[in-house]
């Protein structure tokens, strides 16, 4: 009996040293890894270290095989490898397959798929039914379309199938933003609605507080988004570029409450249109505070030539609107209503400056 237990352990012994790679002898991996994807030693021998109980490169292949036919390069396969080994243990019929038939179905093309995947690995180590399926049909319910959605991922990673952007969206309504609102800012900033809940929380507090913009108003979306882009130094610098033009603290919050995303723009931009409104055309902040779109405008594409052509037509007494509202004209409205309407009044290098802008 104990000869037999002997021969027994003495066999398993003997089993585990003759299948198991000696520090000398690599493991088969490593060679299929170099050989197929070209892999450097180093590499090859750190993916394999996550994947080193595989019997033969079958399944590795056949994900591959799998990733290849979807026009993924040997570099973004390597990428991908790299960063995530178990996705060579994953079953391309029962696993990967879904999963991409799923994002195809709702409208990601072969380089939309490449995109994501390549972006946010992540995403094919995802469940498909607890995870991937949920969010589609919440980004769905807010969105509305597929289109939308599809939209929204390429904007972003995949981020939305964690538990933040769930708790996110609630948190959103229970602040009373609408759902238009909501669907804006997925579209607009992904990663608003995907950051940690607390932060966000924080920044819907600030939002109303600071910028004195309610969760009900049509601008708190916007509001929201340009204080999130920013930190506080951030903020008070741009601020103190109002300041740094007379402006008292009052008429800094009347134009960032009606035009939140004029914070976006940089220190330069800000003060480059304070010094043509204010000191060029000498408008008071009182006066250019309630009327914000002005600085939203670009000044070389937008707000110089149509000054120009303000300035003729007021001399000539055919120019009756206020400047705003000849800057908040469409490009098509300010083109049919007033360019071609005044075409004789124009001078000719005028005309074709502006229609050098308009075409370009």
């Amino acid at each position: 009996m104990f000869h037999r237990s002997l021969h027994k352990i003495y066999s398993i012994y003997i089993h585990h040293f003759s299948t198991t790679p000696s520090p000398t002898q690599p493991h088969f991996m490593v060679n299929y890894l170099t050989t197929t994807l070209n892999l450097s030693k180093p590499d090859a021998i750190f993916v394999t270290s996550k994947i080193h109980h595989l019997k033969s490169p079958k399944n590795p292949q056949s994900v591959i095989n799998f990733l290849t036919t979807y026009n993924l390069s040997t570099p973004q396969i390597i990428s991908l490898i790299l960063t995530h080994p178990h996705i060579l243990l994953r079953n391309v019929d029962k696993t990967l397959k879904p999963k991409f038939n799923v994002l195809s179905e709702l409208g990601f093309s072969v380089q939309d798929l490449v995109t994501v995947i390549t972006r946010d690995p992540n995403l094919l180590l995802r469940s498909l039914d607890t995870a991937i399926v949920p969010t589609i049909n919440l980004l769905m319910k807010v969105l509305g379309s597929k289109e939308k959605i599809v939209k929204a991922v390429l904007r972003s990673h995949w981020p939305f199938y964690g538990k933040s952007f769930r708790t996110n969206v609630e948190l959103l309504k229970r602040y009373g933003v609408c759902n238009k609102d909501i669907e804006r800012l997925i579209l607009r900033n992904p990663r608003l609605v995907t950051q940690s809940p607390v932060r966000l929380e924080e920044k819907l507090v600030e939002v109303e507080q600071e910028f004195g913009i309610s969760p009900g108003s049509s601008m708190f979306s916007y509001g929201l988004s340009a204080f999130c882009s920013m930190n506080k130094l951030n903020l008070r610098r741009k601020f103190e570029v109002f300041k740094g033009f007379g402006w008292c603290e009052a008429d800094v919050l009347a134009v960032v409450k009606s035009q939140p995303l004029c914070l976006t723009h940089s220190e330069e931009r800000l003060r480059r249109g304070l010094s043509f409104f204010m000191g060029e055309l000498g408008y008071t902040s009182e006066w250019l505070s309630s009327r914000g779109s002005l600085l939203m405008y670009s000044l070389e594409k937008r707000v110089k030539p149509r000054y120009r052509v303000y300035v003729v037509l007021k001399e000539k007494g055919l120019m009756a609107r206020e400047l705003h509202t000849l800057m908040c004209y469409s490009e098509a409205d300010f083109v049919k209503n007033v360019v071609q309407r005044h075409r004789e009044e124009l001078p000719d290098h005028l005309y074709d400056s502006l229609i050098k802008i308009i075409d370009r």
